[in-house]
């Protein structure tokens, strides 16, 4: 990033603030100079601070409690302290507590800018220990893509052809067919690995506030901004941005996202400064592309721009190979989480998951089997723990079997799972939109949601 460093220094001595100040400023750095323990603090809370420097002896509060200060408010914030009385008990003392480094007065301009660098070299190892930290307890490896079947094994050779790319790419596929997953996996296995994996939902926030969340503001720029807001977009700079349900995507923001990816550049919500930023965008849709952009929903400049390269992800019923081995993936990741030693499926199970749609895929698959294990008992899952939409006339083969209001009900179970299972995905398990949606009060839909065996945490994300 094209960034100054915001340096808080502080000191009780006015002529040392103005000098230091001078010195820091003419090596391009952006100091904020403070006399006294309260300014700091007030300081800390409202502005993103990169390096503290704070004096030793102050009347106020001395250079350790300053440092301890600093660790509340934000642990990675590298501390330099400084004193005229500089001495290798007081260095060691101050490098004990937790202080970056030790320096003394009157400052040299050279080791100043010396220590700096290595603050800032600090900064940058400690952003990419905590990213690939996150990345490796995510575990999203290439190989957390689970399927035999021919139409999966042509997604992963897609993933590993592209991900040492630089290219936009888009996904298309249903809701629940893993496309976050394969995004994850093309960054994990890519040259911007150590740095963020940035994910938007294009749905999930009110269009007032989408412009503030993907570029940023700065303090002032609007009612409420009481300090400056680092955008996504800036925050994924050297990664990777993730924008699924991108024609959802506000068409004014469309028009500032273009102009962002054609100029690798963006501007903060009340801000002047130009600032550079160089991340891969990867995006994803469940709708079809053709009609978006016939229904003004996605400029058709930006659809180029995204779709460098497509990969569509079939649906679950398309890749039956899969559905066995997705299962018993699941099947061993709850019963460990849960303790219990479930060790398979019945074989009617596995025919009434083959046997099934799946108009939620992966994601109902993973989520059925979750529920499974839940009110499982014993050692093997059977259909006693199966929901009643696995039953339908279409899964089972026996209309013939069956009385007419059994097939009826059936039949309205069905559609009642299947319209709950589109409204959580539509709106990520918000009871509150659900029910407006569906035309019916909160109570009623849990009521519903209840019957089925549905928990909207699940959608939550």
């Amino acid at each position: 990033m094209n960034l100054k460093v915001r340096i808080l220094v502080l000191d009780d001595e006015e002529d040392m603030l103005r000098g230091f100040g001078k010195l820091l400023e003419a090596q391009g750095h952006n100091p904020i100079m403070i006399s006294n323990a309260a300014g700091a603090a007030k300081m800390l809370a409202e502005e993103d601070i990169d390096i503290v420097f704070t004096d030793l002896q102050m009347p106020d509060i001395d250079g350790i409690q300053m440092l301890e200060l600093v660790q509340k408010f934000n642990p990675s914030i590298p501390v330099i302290i400084f004193s005229a009385y500089g001495t290798v008990d007081r260095a060691v003392n101050a490098m004990k507590a937790g202080a970056f480094d030790f320096i003394e007065k009157p400052f040299d301009a050279e080791r100043v800018s010396v220590v700096i660098q290595k603050a800032l070299n600090h900064l940058s190892l400690y952003k990419e220990r905590n990213n690939l930290l996150w990345q490796l307890e995510e575990k999203f490896h290439f190989d957390n893509i689970i399927g035999i079947s021919p139409e999966i094994r042509k997604i992963f050779a897609m993933v590993e052809n592209v991900s040492k790319s630089e290219a936009n790419i888009l996904l298309t596929g249903e809701s629940g067919t893993g496309k976050e997953l394969v995004a994850r996996s093309i960054h994990v296995h890519s040259g911007r690995k150590m740095h963020p994996f940035v994910p938007v939902n294009c749905g999930a926030f009110p269009e007032n506030l989408f412009e503030a969340e993907i570029f940023g503001y700065e303090k002032g720029a609007f009612t409420g901004a009481n300090k400056r807001k680092i955008g996504l977009l800036e925050y994924a700079d050297g990664g990777t941005f993730f924008m699924d349900e991108v024609c959802e995507l506000p068409m004014p923001l469309q028009t500032k996202l273009l102009r962002a990816i054609q100029d690798k550049q963006i501007r903060r919500i009340g801000g002047n400064e130009l600032i550079q930023v160089s991340v891969r965008i990867i995006s994803a849709t469940n709708e079809s592309i053709e009609k978006a952009m016939s229904q003004k929903k996605l400029r058709e400049d930006l659809y180029y721009r995204l779709n460098v390269i497509n990969i569509h992800l079939p649906p679950l019923r398309e890749r039956k190979e899969d559905i066995r081995i997705l299962a018993e993936s699941f099947l061993k990741k709850y019963s460990l989480s849960m303790h219990k030693g479930i060790s398979g499926f019945s074989e009617e199970v596995i025919r009434l998951f083959e046997a099934y749609n799946w108009p939620g895929n992966v994601r109902e698959l993973e989520n059925i089997v979750e529920r499974a294990v839940t009110l499982s008992k014993g050692t093997i899952i059977t259909e006693a723990e199966l929901p009643n939409q696995l039953f339908t006339p279409a899964s089972t083969g026996s209309l013939n079997e069956i009385k007419f209001n059994e097939a009826k009900q059936i039949a309205i179970n069905d559609v009642e799972k299947n319209y709950l299972l589109h409204l959580l995905e539509k709106h990520k398990g918000n009871i509150t939109r659900m029910a407006e949606d569906a035309g019916m009060t909160r109570r009623n839909m849990h009521r519903l949601l209840n019957n089925h065996n549905i928990d909207s945490d699940q959608w939550r994300h």
